[in-house]
């Protein structure tokens, strides 16, 4: 017995790792699943035709994608949308681990002009037929600069254009939600409603406020409403003759 135990010391001493388990190698730690530290739209509220600046940071993504059109894009960025109605954004961050998603939304605020009751139809104290009634906004946001056209034809297949009536709306030319105002709308080249077998009728206006244009910056604008109403009418009368 004293032999073997002899014998035992003298293999630890010469093979000190004898009889003790070999270290394991440690797993490499796993891949961070990727995280979405902010998402924002800025501003959230725009009239229709205006842009949101969307921002956004991510951490441990390898591709990130926003929906509704924007498509792929970095890890962290901006881009601006223009979105025409009221609309959510999801940014979604990916990696082998697996995705993270975020949203934000933006609301789009727009005017929304419609004829209140029935037009009348009258002559002027000079005799010309003109139109006059009521149109309110339906819509969440001001119609700027807004105004009414009443295209008149001599047929009730409206190919025969013979005339326009046309008028600002309200005060000032704005039109704030759920507002009603009054029109007038004159015939120049016609001498009586008798003429006029049916009417169509469109409204114009701007979706942001031009009170804080300058006065070379509002002609522009108004020389540009006047060309795009003297295009609009060559083209119908092209297609009429």
């Amino acid at each position: 017995m004293k032999k073997a135990i002899l014998l035992f010391c003298a293999l630890a001493v010469l093979f000190p790792g004898c009889g003790k388990k070999s270290p394991t190698t440690p797993e490499p730690p796993a891949t961070p699943a990727p995280t979405i530290n902010s998402f924002t739209a800025s501003p959230s509220i725009i009239a229709r035709g205006d842009s949101s600046e969307l921002e956004w940071e991510t951490t441990n993504a390898t591709s990130c994608s926003i929906d509704q059109g924007v498509g792929d894009v970095y890890s962290s960025g901006i881009k601006f949308v223009y979105p025409e109605e009221t609309i959510t954004y999801t940014l979604t961050a990916r990696n082998s681990t697996g995705t993270k998603t975020a949203t934000v939304s933006v609301e789009v605020r727009g005017a929304e002009l419609r004829i209140v009751g029935n037009i009348a139809k009258k002559m002027t104290s000079y005799d010309r037929p003109y139109f006059s009634g009521y149109v309110k906004n339906y819509g969440d946001n001001t119609a700027w600069n807004a105004s009414i056209t009443i295209y008149c034809y001599g047929d009730v297949g409206q190919t025969t254009l013979i005339d326009t009536a046309w008028d600002y709306l309200a005060d000032g030319n704005d039109i704030r939600p759920g507002e009603k105002v009054s029109f007038e709308a004159i015939c120049f080249d016609l001498d009586s409603h008798n003429q006029i077998k049916s009417t169509r009728i469109e409204f114009d206006w701007l979706e942001g406020d031009i009170s804080s244009l300058s006065s070379l910056e509002l002609q522009k604008l108004y020389e540009n409403e006047r060309r795009f109403r003297e295009l609009e009418m060559k083209k119908i009368r092209a297609r009429i003759k």
